[in-house]
């Protein structure tokens, strides 16, 4: 116990300094905006490179890799079925009960408690779900409010993201065995320590940034609150259905998978949901970020709830 809140401990402190820090008007929020694109095209990327190209990889992880992309979408038509229920319609959703803020939230929270050499039990949904919210999810979003088709410009736009060619690049060295030269070859050890310290950098930022960004609208907080509950209803009863029905028959389900399919059904509607919103259907972008603040905050008390009740 006294090892688990001795990391639980800098989430909430580092939380915390990012709220002093927007409450005392320290950084302007263009500033923060650029630290965010430092974290999400540099330090994010380097910390998915460092796990996966040490990772010990298992047959069945590419299987769950696609198990992953496939209950994303079961989540997404999940979302169109509370559509059929009245007093819950809204053209929204289908999208607020699908995808995670997996590479922002999931991979620091997971590395800080139970140690970045155990990033690869999380980090294995991160593929499918990268995936399928550059190729499916957003596109959706983009053909049901614009009316616009997919294109190829989509695909080419795919292998463009910094996170997925980090985790394919960690991937094919890991596959030809170049892992073990990072850390024998002097020139390559000096690259390996290179992305390691960029790699270091980043949770502590990310942390800092959602403390900065808790502020609620009390104009949304119904609506918000609406959309959360059926989002944790709808993922964590059809998750936890994969996990019993076909995820534990691909993997040994020990306690440290266990841990990292749980933070990874808790975490919050992705941070990017209301930029894409509101270039897609502007009015409704005031009300997602309400539900992205208010879906953060829960994520982070039932993960510091859990991690002390284990």
């Amino acid at each position: 116990m006294t090892g688990i809140l001795s990391n639980v401990i800098p989430i909430i402190l580092l939380i915390f300094l990012g709220y002093v820090i927007r409450s005392k008007e320290m950084l302007r929020e263009s500033t923060l905006e650029d630290i965010k694109k430092l974290v999400i095209n540099i330090s994010l990327p380097a910390i998915l490179f460092m796990t996966f190209v040490n990772m010990k990889f298992k047959e069945e992880y590419f299987l769950i890799m696609v198990v992953t992309f496939v209950m994303l979408g079961v989540f997404y038509f999940g979302g169109c079925l509370v559509n059929k229920i009245k007093i819950l319609e809204h053209p929204l959703n289908p999208f607020m009960t699908t995808t995670f803020c997996f590479g922002l939230l999931g991979v620091p929270l997971y590395g800080t408690v139970f140690g970045v050499e155990n990033l690869d039990k999380i980090s294995i949904f991160g593929v499918g779900h990268e995936l399928f919210i550059w190729l499916i999810y957003y596109n959706v979003l983009k053909m049901k409010f614009k009316n616009e088709k997919i294109s190829l410009k989509v695909i080419k736009d795919l292998f463009k993201s910094p996170l997925l060619l980090s985790v394919f690049l960690g991937i094919i060295l890991n596959l030809l065995g170049v892992g073990i030269y990072l850390q024998q070859n002097p020139v390559l050890k000096g690259i390996n320590s290179t992305i390691q310290y960029i790699a270091n950098l980043g949770t502590p930022l990310i942390l800092i940034i959602i403390g900065f960004d808790l502020k609620f609208n009390k104009k949304y907080m119904k609506q918000s609150t609406i959309f959360v509950v059926t989002r944790m209803f709808i993922i964590l009863t059809l998750g936890y259905a994969f996990k019993y029905l076909i995820i534990d028959k691909l993997v040994n389900p020990e306690p440290l998978f266990n841990y990292a399919y749980f933070t990874f059904l808790i975490l919050p509607i992705p941070f990017s949901l209301p930029i894409f919103v509101g270039e897609y259907c502007d009015e409704y972008k005031e009300l997602v970020n309400n539900s992205v603040v208010l879906s953060t905050v829960l994520c982070i008390i039932i993960f510091i709830a859990f991690i002390l009740l284990i």
